[in-house]
């Protein structure tokens, strides 16, 4: 289980960048140049289905976090609900520990 404080260091460094897909739908087109992908545990069964088969054929880790999407948002600083995020600018020991 990855702690908040942990979660939100890396996951402010993965937006520093820029380089992140915010949302389910986005992180689908964008995991094949993604480090990891994160989801929540209020992404919608279907996609969350083909989020995990398109990180699979890609070779890219999933993370389930415990968090759900409103949480998620208030992490990242956005007003709206975030289900997913493919994020491409984090250092190999950020996925490491977010993969524990």
């Amino acid at each position: 289980m990855v702690e908040n404080a942990q979660l939100a260091k890396v996951l402010k460094e993965a937006m520093k960048g820029g380089k992140s897909a915010v949302g389910a739908k986005e992180s689908i087109a964008a995991v094949k140049g993604s480090k990891a992908v994160l989801c929540t545990r209020s992404i919608p069964a279907a996609l969350g289905a083909r989020l995990r088969e398109e990180a699979k054929k890609h070779g890219v880790p999933v993370v389930e976090l415990t968090q759900s999407s409103v949480e998620l948002a208030r992490l990242i600083g956005r007003p709206y609900k975030v289900s997913a995020i493919a994020v491409r600018n984090v250092s190999d020991s950020d996925v490491k520990l977010l993969a524990r």
